[in-house]
């Protein structure tokens, strides 16, 4: 990996000379800097701007709620319901007259009982009761509303008075379907302990959207007492924030209905008169501004200021729960984007045209210099997770004038050598495994499933005594080889070789859900290629390397045994005797794949066994049925 020319470059230079060009073009990074805080300071004043309609509007809404509140727990307190009706609906008039000196919204007091009686008292400052002829009488100020349960049905009882209590015209009954007892507000009042408020809903006497506020009475059992509050303070909230006529404002519930606006009461009116007695959805109002602000809503949610296109043109958008006590009515404001940030705009036009030249100078510098650094890297890089990946062929030497990239490349080659030198005398699982930390270099082990393999070569101690020890060794070495390729190829972990002997299991240390069935094929593969190597040796004028396997499948402990310093992973218990006096037997029987019942049951239907007799294995208390693995059933797939 020798580098020529100037001699290495240390990485600690290199990236100092990048930063110092890339300092260079601070200057243009200046300029968009101070556009940035132009563009902050800008959208800090328009958020400061929104801070304040969305505080006007929430306190407009909870100061109201918060007197209605007082005057319900109040009137819960004192109001007796067990009068005349006549005198309670004298009594709730004038609580209700109070009421509307402080909180105009007020519109309606009421009472209900749970036999079906109701008494109301309305304001006609904005009610509109057609059926009432009195209300049209001039002095008209208050609508009484008596509602009987009888026999044949609800009767209900209109009585109209001036802003003094006097009865103007003459009382009106008429039947009536209205049951007190059916109303959410009731049953929400029944069912909690103590004041309730109903979402924002369309009033049926008059052309605005409210709530109504409700609680059990507290000296009588079976009334709820309730408060109807109209939100058309709201619409004129909102126009009276409305400065300027570019920004949008609009209070709705999720769904995307009305419910305030500074034409609201307009909407609202021509919705009615044309359609249906329904909130009107935003979508419904011909407003495109209004239809855009509630897709957004629907896209964005709540939160922060938000930057959209509405109706063709950029705005910048804000939606707000208008309380704590109404998390489903949303406020919504809009304000044309380029009425807030357009001189910024303008501003960083000018400073991209100033900064394009440093920027593209820099640009080129730094991209030359990064891909002189990142070449050498990326093959050191390449050749790092090659080793990750356990393939442990020799790279090409990585050339870099800088001194680190090549001692980090020696370092690798170093390593690389290191792994092919271990992983001769480790099995390449346990390498693996170490590799991507799957596998824990330490002592002990788990009891598991495994199929435990024993090969043993027949004569050789006679076939050892009568060759020369070089002969000898490059036999053998020719025998595991070929023994040993055949079964890795088939899945198997070879634990170790004893004198002319093999020890190989399948299922540790990776798992192998069909491992009985792996290690049969192993075992005929590994029989058929020691065939051909007989086959050659025979040609040589050799004698043969007959080789004889058992097969067993069960428990046993597999894991690390030996020291600190020495280890060795392997498979211990008696599953691994059984493989081995499986082996030992094929000398008596004259066979020469030996497994057992519980592998021939496990291996599957692609195998050909021939019952071979029952066989107590050496070190065993119970006879065994042993089988001979005879080869692969007609059309299987080895």
């Amino acid at each position: 990996m020798a580098a020529t020319g100037f001699g290495p470059w240390k990485l600690q230079v290199v990236v100092a000379a990048v930063f110092a060009v890339i300092v260079l073009a601070i200057a243009g990074g200046l300029i968009w800097y101070n556009h940035g805080e132009v563009t902050t300071l800008v959208r800090a004043d328009a958020d400061t701007r929104f801070d304040r309609i969305v505080g006007r509007v929430r306190d407009e809404f909870r100061n109201g709620l918060h007197l209605a509140d007082v005057v319900l727990d109040t009137a819960t307190l004192t109001i007796e319901t067990d009068v005349p009706e006549d005198h309670l609906g004298a009594v709730m008039r004038g609580t209700l007259r109070d009421l509307e000196q402080v909180l105009p919204a007020a519109t309606a007091f009421f009472v209900a009982w749970d036999d079906g009686r109701f008494v109301l008292a309305q304001s006609l400052a904005t009610a509109h009761l057609p059926e009432v002829k009195a209300t049209t009488l001039p002095g008209a100020a208050y609508a009484l509303q008596f509602v009987e349960p009888t026999l044949d049905g609800a009767a209900t009882r209109w009585v109209v008075t001036d802003a003094e209590g006097r009865p103007i015209g003459e009382p009106q009954v008429m039947p009536t379907r209205f049951d007190p007892r059916t109303r959410p507000w009731y049953a929400q009042a029944v069912a909690a302990g103590g004041a309730i408020m109903t979402a924002p809903y369309r009033f049926a006497a008059m052309d605005q959207v409210g709530v109504s506020l409700a609680r059990k009475s507290r000296l009588a059992d079976g009334a709820v007492f309730g408060i109807d509050i109209g939100l058309a303070v709201l619409d004129r909230t909102l126009a009276d924030l409305r400065k300027e006529p570019e920004l949008e404002l609009v209070v709705f519930d999720r769904s995307g209905a009305l419910i305030a606006h500074p034409d609201g009461v307009r909407y609202r009116t021509e919705f009615r008169e044309a359609r249906a007695e329904r909130l009107p959805a935003l979508s419904e109002l011909g407003s495109p501004i209004l239809a855009e602000m509630y897709r957004s809503f629907r896209s964005v949610g709540t939160g922060r200021n938000f930057t959209g296109e509405l109706g063709g043109q950029s705005y910048l958008e804000r939606f707000e729960p208008i309380g704590t006590s109404m998390p489903d009515v949303v406020l919504g404001l809009a304000y044309p984007y380029d009425l807030v940030v357009g001189p910024a705009d303008r501003i960083r036009f000018t400073s991209l045209l100033i900064g394009v030249g440093a920027t593209i100078l820099a640009l080129g510098i730094v991209l030359a210099a990064s891909r002189a650094l990142a070449r050498p890297l990326r093959r050191v890089t390449g050749d790092l997770g090659r080793i990750m990946r356990f393939d442990l062929r020799g790279g090409s030497p990585t050339g870099s004038r800088i001194e680190e990239i090549r001692s980090l490349a020696s370092a690798i080659d170093v390593l690389g050598l290191t792994l092919r030198s271990f992983a001769a005398y480790v099995p390449g699982q346990i390498v693996r495994g170490i590799l991507g930390r799957t596998l824990v270099p330490g002592l002990g082990g788990r009891r598991q499933p495994v199929t435990v393999l024993f090969s043993d070569v027949a004569g050789f101690t006679a076939l050892a005594e009568g060759l020369p020890p070089e002969e000898l060794m490059e036999r053998t070495s020719r025998y595991f080889g070929a023994l040993g390729e055949e079964l890795i190829a088939g899945g198997a972990t070879i634990d170790k070789y004893i004198g002319d002997s093999v020890m190989a299991f399948w299922n540790a240390p990776e798992d192998q859900p069909d491992h009985v069935r792996l290690a049969c094929h192993g075992a005929l593969r590994a029989a058929a290629r020691i065939d051909r190597l007989n086959a050659e040796f025979e040609a040589e004028g050799r004698l043969p390397m007959l080789t004889r396997f058992g097969l067993h499948t069960g428990e046993a402990v597999v894991g690390n045994v030996g020291s600190v310093d020495r280890m060795n992973y392997t498979a211990l218990g008696h599953t691994v005797n059984v493989a081995a006096r499986l082996e030992a037997l094929n000398k008596i029987h004259g066979t020469t794949i030996l497994v057992s019942e519980a592998v021939r049951q496990e291996a599957g239907e692609g195998f050909e066994f021939r019952f071979v007799g029952n066989e107590v294995p050496r070190g065993a208390r119970e006879p065994v049925s042993i089988y001979s693995l005879v080869g692969l059933r007609e059309g299987s797939v080895s």
